[in-house]
């Protein structure tokens, strides 16, 4: 399936909610910036790969080592990730393809009378799960960002 057909093939309502699930905990452990947990939740030698990136990012350490890079960059502002529009294809038993919309909001760190939620940008996520001892783990991770975001 590519993200043109129209035409998707149902997978059990249970595996879907384990998938959402997955991506909730996923963002509420990158949201906080925890590089090290977050990167646990991809294969040891998981790959994350986004159209603007010159090199795919590979590997637990690398994918921690930039998750804290992006965190002292966005020190004194807090990230929120949006997942919607979630379509799962099951490829076999232990694999899936995810597709998803990803919105990032950027909040200023305090109350928000005193600061403007802003839209940071758009992104199409294409996901390669596998499960593995009871979890789901990325082991593949296409972004595509919307528009001329830098």
């Amino acid at each position: 399936m590519n993200s043109h057909d129209l035409t998707t093939k149902l997978v059990p309502h249970d595996l879907y909610l384990e998938i959402q699930q997955f991506y909730a905990l996923q963002l509420k452990i990158l949201d906080r910036g925890d590089g090290a947990q977050w990167a646990r939740t991809f294969t040891p030698d998981g790959v994350f790969q986004a159209a603007d990136m010159p090199d795919p990012l590979v590997g637990r350490d690398v994918l921690t080592t930039a998750i804290e890079h992006q965190s002292v960059m966005h020190e004194g502002l807090i990230l929120r990730h949006w997942v919607g529009q979630l379509t799962v294809e099951q490829l076999d038993d232990n694999t899936v393809r995810a597709q998803s919309y990803v919105m990032v909001y950027v909040v200023p760190n305090r109350t928000l009378l005193d600061g403007d939620v802003h839209f940071r940008h758009h992104t199409l996520c294409d996901d390669e799960l596998v499960r593995t001892d009871g979890t789901w783990l990325v082991r593949n991770r296409f972004v595509t960002t919307d528009g001329a975001y830098k």
